[in-house]
């Protein structure tokens, strides 16, 4: 049986742990987009992103691996097995080293084909785009064959090292940012080679790290057709469907290069900045949870399980909302006091990411009770013609002349589908009720978002821009949302956790 009290301990300091970790990459990340946009000017940066991006679609190989990975680690992990689990490291990390040698050949092949053929660079930028592709192609290599030691450390749950890796990747690039102000050579190549040199780093502090704390860490020729065969399964499918991540992500900035130049991607790119923040704030939670799903699963707790996602659902929602809400009602407030002048779109781009974004923590534990239980065929399946749909509705309406903030809406639209689906196979896999979540997950979220929401709104239908707005809006909307999230969000039992907890500090600060 799961002791749920170490359960909930592990995930709580886990949690602490990727806060910090958020904190300090959050902080950092705001000062370098502003600087790195000036430095390098809103055309530069923009091709920055979609050169950078054109290797978005063989990061689909490495992402379906990557879960494949955790999932199959973390249940060797639940099953208590050590010599499956370094069955599993090493089938994976050959996997990933195939993999690089099929990367490395398609990139230079087909990449540079679709750089040459489709995208639109600025004249007499041809050789820095080039260059930034390289930079990008060898970086994403050597990140690929790394994969297996970070899977590791995840399943192992060692969320203090994987932030601390985090902080020191956010630190270099600060560096990173004081180097590319004074440099003499092109700007925009220097900053692609020093990004390239701070992952080349990274990874051999994951590698070094995991080496000398795990026994499983250690390559080894194994011939397991039946693990291979499932590893393999699981990722073909999972690749399958998480290939449509390129046509709601990296294929929409693609569409919006070849229609709208590379200033639209500019602000797709601070849009991104600024979504990755609320995202990065909710994912802490999350990935710190992950570890616990598969687990569970593996060993069929099945009433905790239910319990477990659930929660991890609701309250995701509620700490994404919390952080989201203000920043939407004051986007343009926090754009010029970030950037000062900033390209046409970012706001409006923010605003419906947002709103995109706020789908995603209702579905997340769910998609992950589906990989948890490694039937990926037929979800992968149901999922593809809405989601590819997005590109090509994206499409027709950039095509016929509309303007590129109608395929955000056709894409947040859309991808409400993806909800649906892994609500219904969750159930199918794991048995967790349909009616349970919607009214455990769905209606209380709603009701309680209206409520965070509204109170704030009013506010800014009676005050002017500025600083007191801002204030204010930020302090309503703070408080609003905690009152919610404790009265009605929180389960009685979370309740009197948190004022057990509130009590035993207070106590002992009085002692």
């Amino acid at each position: 049986m799961i002791d749920k009290q170490q359960v909930n301990r592990r995930i709580a300091k886990n949690s602490i742990f990727l806060y910090f970790r958020m904190i300090v990459t959050m902080a950092i990340g705001l000062y370098t987009s502003r600087v790195v946009l000036q430095v390098l000017g809103a055309s530069d940066y923009g091709l920055y992103n979609v050169v950078g991006g054109v290797l978005t679609l063989f990061t689909l190989f490495s992402s379906a691996l990557t879960i494949g990975t955790q999932r199959f680690l973390s249940y060797a992990i639940g099953d208590n097995d050590p010599s499956k689990l370094k069955r599993t490291f090493s089938i994976a990390l050959g996997l990933h080293v195939k993999l690089a040698a099929i990367v490395l050949i398609l990139a230079e092949t087909v990449g540079f084909w679709f750089l040459y053929k489709f995208i639109n660079i600025p004249d007499g930028r041809l050789t820095a785009a080039v260059w930034i592709y390289q930079f990008s192609v060898i970086a994403f290599l050597v990140n690929l064959v790394q994969i297996p030691f970070q899977s590791c450390l995840i399943a192992h749950e060692r969320m203090n090292m994987y932030a601390y890796m985090s902080i020191y990747d956010a630190v270099m690039k600060l560096l990173i940012v004081y180097l590319i102000q004074w440099i003499c050579l092109d700007k925009l190549i220097a900053y692609g080679f020093f990004v390239f040199a701070v992952n080349f780093t990274s990874v051999l502090i994951y590698n070094h790290y995991c080496r000398k704390h795990f026994a499983e860490c250690t390559f080894r020729i194994i011939q397991d057709r039946q693990l291979s065969k499932e590893i393999i399964n699981y990722t073909g499918w999972n690749l399958f469907g998480g290939s449509l991540s390129f046509f709601t992500g990296q294929g929409i900035n693609i569409l919006l290069n070849i229609f709208c130049g590379t200033v639209v991607n500019a602000a797709r790119g601070l849009s991104i900045s600024v979504n990755n923040i609320v995202t990065q704030f909710v994912n802490n939670f999350q990935v710190a949870v992950n570890p616990q799903i598969i687990k569970q699963f593996a060993g069929e707790e099945w009433e905790s399980l239910y319990k477990l996602v659930i929660n991890n659902a609701r309250i995701a929602e509620y700490l994404l909302l919390l952080i989201a809400i203000p920043i939407f009602l004051e986007t343009d407030f926090l754009l010029k006091l970030w950037l000062g002048e900033y390209p046409e779109y970012t706001a409006i781009f923010v605003q419906l990411l947002l709103l995109q974004t706020a789908e995603s923590p209702l579905d997340y534990p769910f998609g992950m009770l589906i990989h948890a239980s490694g039937k990926m065929k037929w979800p992968s399946i149901v999922t593809v013609v809405p989601l590819i749909s997005i590109f090509f509705v994206s499409f027709f309406l950039l095509k016929t002349g509309y303007s590129p903030v109608s395929v955000y809406i056709a894409s947040a639209v859309l991808y409400l589908w993806k909800n649906i689906t892994d609500l219904y196979f969750a159930h199918k896999y794991s048995g967790i009720s349909i009616t349970r979540v919607l009214k455990e997950v769905y209606l209380n979220v709603i009701v309680g978002a209206l409520i965070m929401f509204a109170i704030p709104y009013y506010i800014t239908l009676h005050m002017e821009t500025g600083w007191a707005r801002f204030l204010v809006v930020g302090s309503v909307s703070v408080l609003t949302s905690i009152i919610v999230i404790y009265y009605w969000g929180m389960t009685p039992g979370m309740r009197e956790m948190v004022r057990g907890k509130l009590y035993s500090r207070i106590n002992k600060r009085i002692k």
